[in-house]
């Protein structure tokens, strides 16, 4: 019901972007919107597709080159491990190389067209549809809209899902919402409300990898903005005026009243994160883990140096049992093992690329999303996801615009000799 719901909701959005005038700048809006949408899909493909490829025929560049060298090593690190569908003997779903390429492509798209200004409409996008889950999630806790309950030996207020299939999903989308509405220049009372609502969903999904996976880039993102403050000597600033210290103290005031006046709450916190980092005996869904990851681990040494086949690691079920037979699944949980098995060496330049875009574009919000959810993909994996490939590409068109910048002043800078010739007179 959701996914109808939502992707009407979609739909309606599409068609009143191609009615309105500033339809490049809804355009990259709705190509955020679709980019945070999960498994979406309209004949077997992600909406997201769809928006891309509405996008790129309002917003081509003029005078861009057909393909920069960022595009090309997105095409050329992806199809290697596509091409597993056609070599392994364990491939579970073939169509997951297609899913793959029409990912990248996407990426492709938006390296080549995206400007600054799209980059900060797409990013827009992706907090508008997070914070609308997130809010979905915060009803669902408040018994307004109906809710499957989850796992209520691990939260007794039931673990909300939002607008995605599990708690967990819902934990990294509120955690990019978080960081988005964090470092984002919107006004300070929306930044109170978006903080507010993106955290309070991503405490109550009860999800430990999306916590972990915050924690940790938000880490990353304050020691490389250490790193260029020292740099540039400008250090490290907390500005008043920007919506963040009120969002900071009304989380503080209202966390502590709701953990005063439900003592559920407070123990059930108290449980999960004193199990964050520690698979307790008792803990089913860490003992899960730790299984997958055994059994993904056998498949990864027992794969041929171009891996067992796309698709080949969601043969590891739930409880970590290998299936050999029809498996529901075409992932694994841990996105790094299961490219190793699904492609061992061949699934080296994606996953070196995923990593080296996130380390070149570090200073920028996008790298520090991409973090967030390569780490949270450890556990969950959100690797085939359009939220990946969206970031990867808005990455990447930083990359893109430093060099055409620089290329563009380097061209406009006179050489010595030309400006020496230029000050001395012509002969009479």
């Amino acid at each position: 019901m959701i996914e109808v719901t939502t992707l009407a909701v979609v739909l309606a959005a599409a068609i009143a972007v191609f009615a309105a005038k500033q339809r490049r700048v809804l355009m990259a809006l709705l190509v955020g919107v679709t980019g945070g949408l999960f498994a979406v899909q309209v004949l077997q493909m992600h909406v997201f597709t769809f928006a891309v490829l509405a996008w790129a025929l309002s917003s081509r560049r003029a005078g861009s080159r057909l393909l920069p060298w960022q595009a090309i090593v997105v095409l050329a690190c992806s199809i290697p491990l596509a091409l597993t569908a056609l070599t392994g003997d364990l491939v579970n779903s073939p169509s997951l190389a297609l899913q793959l390429l029409a990912l990248a492509t996407c990426s492709v798209i938006v390296v080549v067209n995206a400007s600054r200004d799209d980059v900060s409409q797409m990013l827009m996008g992706l907090l508008s549809i997070s914070s609308f889950g997130c809010t979905w999630a915060l009803l669902q806790v408040a018994g307004i809209v109906p809710n499957d309950a989850w796992h209520l030996s691990v939260s007794a207020l039931g673990r909300p899902t939002g607008i995605y299939p599990e708690p967990d999903w819902l934990g990294m989308y509120a955690g990019v919402g978080v960081v988005l509405a964090w470092r984002l220049g919107i006004t300070p009372r929306w930044r109170v409300l978006l903080v507010s609502i993106n955290a309070f969903a991503l405490v109550l999904a009860f999800a430990r990898s999306p916590w972990i996976a915050v924690v940790a880039s938000s880490v990353a993102a304050l020691f490389v903005a250490w790193i260029h403050g020292k740099r540039t000597k400008s250090g490290i600033r907390f500005r008043t005026h920007t919506g963040r210290l009120p969002s900071v103290v009304l989380l503080a005031v209202a966390g502590t009243a709701a953990l005063i006046m439900l003592p559920s709450l407070r123990s059930d916190l108290t449980v999960r994160l004193s199990r964050t980092l520690v698979a307790a005996s008792d803990d089913v869904s860490a003992q899960a883990r730790v299984q997958q990851n055994e059994s993904l681990a056998y498949l990864a040494q027992t794969a041929p140096w171009f891996g067992h086949g796309i698709s080949s690691s969601g043969r590891v079920g739930v409880s970590g049992r290998i299936n050999y037979g029809e498996s529901p699944n075409n992932l694994g949980s841990n996105w790094i093992v299961s490219m190793w098995v699904d492609g061992a060496f061949l699934s080296l330049p994606l996953i070196l690329l995923l990593v080296g875009a996130t380390i070149l574009a570090a200073r920028h919000v996008q790298a520090h999303l991409l973090l967030l959810v390569l780490l949270s993909s450890i556990f969950s994996n959100a690797i085939f996801q359009p939220i990946t490939w969206l970031l990867l590409a808005l990455c990447l068109v930083e990359l893109r615009i430093k060099r055409e910048e620089g290329l563009a002043l380097k061209k406009d800078k006179p050489t010595r000799a030309s400006f020496s010739r230029a000050q001395v007179p012509s002969p009479s």
